[in-house]
């Protein structure tokens, strides 16, 4: 039997599926279950799965909002703001919201699939303590590596399968999770390199927009990474010891720029959650995942290091 949703607890359930068929066997009663019930309802994922819920649903489909989860989610740090906005608009005592979202597909890269796994844990603190909604998550188990679904079950506290809701197995209750633990590849050989203090700043953002520019950069998105760029390395001056270390290098197709500091994010929602008008602190985060492709963070007691991501077409 399906769970109904509580007003009081935040559903996560996970969804396997192995082809389209099954997936829409499970997607598309879940949503006819949120439409009985009037619940307004989000659905994140690839424009082919966009297409194929609107045909199967029909003219209800225009009661369900759509959003493609290629562009939404390129950069995981993105979702979970998605998902608060969406709660705040619809979200009513006495009336539950649910969503569908699928942040992990098999032509994700490695550094990708890191953070959206970090995101999809991320998900169960951002919204464990609040008023209960329905997210339900959908994995190709056919085309992902069992590795990751072994690491989907870890991230969620229910699994959804035959239309009926079931604790999962392997969720870990978040024991021990750390959004920012780990370290990321070294910098290769020849990186550009340039330690900055509050009086070297104007420098760092000189480095970038030159190396933004020799790569071919959009004139545009040379930007963004620039601002982006400088907002964390003023951090770095402000929260990190008054100094950090610029690192830039190209990747394949992209244009990567790394901040290091002595510093420690002890927020685990650090860059996902909106900054205030009136906030004095947590903009360079935020700044940084809604202008880059990827945001990787890595923090402890022994300082941090900020990866951004920026594609070159």
């Amino acid at each position: 039997m399906m769970r109904e949703t509580s007003e009081s607890a935040f559903c996560h359930e996970v969804m396997f599926y192995e082809d389209e068929d099954q997936f829409l066997e499970t997607a598309v009663p879940f949503l006819r279950h949120g439409l009985e019930a009037g619940e307004p309802m989000l659905v994140a994922v690839g424009r082919r799965k966009i297409e194929l819920l609107e045909g199967e649903l029909g003219d209800d489909s225009a009661q369900v909002s759509f959003a493609d989860m290629v562009e939404l989610g390129r950069n995981p740090a993105r979702i979970i703001p998605a998902w608060r906005e969406f709660l705040e608009l619809n979200l009513r005592q006495g009336r539950s919201v649910r969503g569908i979202g699928e942040p992990i597909w098999p032509e994700r890269s490695d550094p990708e699939l890191d953070e959206c796994q970090r995101h999809e844990s991320l998900l169960n603190l951002a919204f464990g303590g609040g008023p209960g909604w329905s997210l339900l998550c959908p994995y190709d188990s056919r085309r992902l590596d069992d590795g990751v679904l072994d690491t989907a079950r870890e991230n969620h506290p229910h699994l959804h399968c035959n239309g009926s809701n079931a604790p999962c197995m392997g969720w870990n209750d978040l024991d021990g999770f750390s959004p920012f633990a780990g370290s990321l590849p070294a910098p290769p050989p020849g990186s550009r390199t340039l330690p900055f203090d509050r009086e070297r700043l104007h420098e760092v953002r000189t480095l970038v927009g030159a190396e933004a520019s020799a790569a071919g950069m959009r004139e545009g998105r040379a930007a963004d990474l620039t601002i982006a760029v400088g907002e964390l390395a003023a951090n770095s001056v402000r929260h990190g010891g008054g100094r950090g270390t610029l690192r830039a290098w190209r990747h394949g197709g992209s244009l990567l720029a790394e901040i290091e500091d002595d510093g420690h994010i002890a927020e685990p929602l650090a860059g996902r959650m909106r900054p205030t008008v009136v906030q004095a602190d947590g903009r360079g985060l935020w700044m940084a995942n809604q202008l880059c492709d990827l945001v990787q963070i890595r923090s402890g007691e022994e300082g941090t290091a900020v990866r951004l991501w920026m594609s070159l077409d």
